[in-house]
């Protein structure tokens, strides 16, 4: 899958990943954890901030706080893939790559 390119708007340059969003069939993605995906595929994945902590931080209840999972994206090596593979994945819930669903959606508009 290659990179969507007004990533650039929200993503710097250094930021951005060099390698494709992984994807494609027979991926299982629950949550923040992902099963039987290849190791090159997860390699983003098992780097993220948000695998040693709580998961439930990134998926608040409605009206709930999102401060916390945010603070978290902010420093998080793998942020550039994180939202690239929500965006187009099509993630509807959560926070992915420092965004929320509305935050996300506004970047999908905007891109249009």
């Amino acid at each position: 899958m290659a990179e969507v390119s007004w990533l650039s708007d929200y993503v710097s340059a250094s930021e951005r990943s060099v390698d494709p969003t992984p994807g494609g069939p027979g991926q299982v993605f629950t949550g923040l954890w992902s099963i039987g995906l290849e190791a090159d595929a997860q390699s983003w994945q098992e780097r993220a901030l948000c695998a040693e902590t709580d998961p439930e931080a990134f998926f608040p209840e409605k009206g709930g706080s999102t401060r916390e999972a945010k603070r978290i994206c902010t420093g998080c090596e793998v942020k550039a893939e994180c939202l690239e593979y929500a965006l187009a994945n099509d993630e509807r819930f959560g926070i992915w790559g420092g965004l929320s669903e509305r935050e996300r959606r506004r970047l999908r508009r905007r891109a249009v």
